[in-house]
């Protein structure tokens, strides 16, 4: 081989063999979930472990998790609706928790699509609750302008779609095709677990060992991709023209803020107030933008006096 040939052949080793390292070693989707309770429910972009739990004949609430957390986010929020007399519907979004990681742009229409699928195989034609994290907030309030019939009331925590932070190299890569893909799977991975262990010093958290699974999620086969895709689709659309329309039309709405969360602007409220005047807002001061697992009783007061009022 010619010396530009073994320059090239380096080239493309140094191309390819880093995010196939970070790859290889990572869990596959099947070993991640190992001993998750729930079910598998098949919808047409793939497997979704979908987890129930409350009575049947209960009223339905259906809890959409956010960018990198799982369903179990929702662990001590859903044992506290069970108790309020709810059945609890949780699933988890595609490439995180149990679900599959389908080849395809994480939008508006896939997460719809996927939370449509699930509340018609555990609701049926019921009227549910959707109670929404961070972007997950963002997807039910999507759902709710596609299905307004389907919904009785939208509680968001922490919302997303109002304005948000995004450090540098996340913004870079997010913002940067191929390049950008390359570098996210290459090094993504440690500053995603930095980004675990900084939520787990946010407060105690109901969520056991929070960090240690949120590393493991980082771990998986799929999981990055879909932060990324995630972020350059479903996170970058702006939420304020769905929610003037959702408040226009009527629909009960609740907010729950964190007084301290470092990720959602502080402007994010005055836009609410501003699309959607009709729409509750509670701050829990001291909380950050991990307000479901570590102020728990709070965010749970605050739903209780919104379902009073639904």
């Amino acid at each position: 081989m010619t010396p530009w040939g073994w320059l090239l052949a380096a080239a493309v080793a140094l191309v390819i063999l880093p995010p196939l390292l970070a790859w290889l070693m990572c869990r596959s989707r099947a070993a991640a979930r190992e001993g998750l309770p729930g079910r598998m429910l098949r919808l047409p972009d793939g497997l979704t472990r979908v987890t129930v739990d409350g009575l049947p004949g209960r009223p339905v609430a259906v809890l959409v998790h956010g960018l990198t957390t799982p369903s179990w986010v929702f662990d001590a929020i859903a044992a506290g609706l069970v108790v309020l007399g709810w059945r609890v519907v949780r699933h988890d979004l595609w490439g995180r928790g149990g679900s599959d990681m389908p080849g395809k742009a994480q939008n508006r229409a896939l997460f719809v699509r996927q939370l449509a699928g699930v509340i018609e195989a555990e609701a049926g034609d019921a009227r549910v609750l959707l109670v929404g994290y961070s972007m997950g907030a963002a997807i039910s309030a999507a759902y709710a302008e596609a299905y307004p019939s389907h919904v009785r009331g939208l509680a968001m925590l922490a919302p997303a779609g109002l304005g948000h932070r995004m450090e540098g190299f996340t913004r870079f890569c997010a913002a940067t095709p191929v390049l950008g893909d390359w570098l996210w799977a290459t090094f993504s991975g440690p500053g995603l677990r930095a980004a675990a262990r900084k939520a787990a010093r946010q407060g105690p958290s109901s969520v056991e060992n929070i960090a240690t699974r949120l590393a493991q999620e980082s771990r998986t086969r799929g999981y990055r991709r879909a932060v990324l895709s995630s972020i350059r689709h479903m996170l970058a659309e702006d939420m304020r023209p769905t929610l003037k329309g959702l408040d226009a039309a009527g629909l009960p709405m609740l907010a729950v803020w964190g007084g301290e969360d470092g990720l959602i602007l502080k402007a994010a409220g005055k836009r609410l107030a501003k699309v959607a005047p009709g729409a509750e807002q509670i701050t829990v001061e001291a909380a950050g933008h991990g307000v479901p697992h570590t102020h728990p009783r709070e965010v749970l007061k605050a739903l209780t006096g919104f379902l009073a009022r639904l």
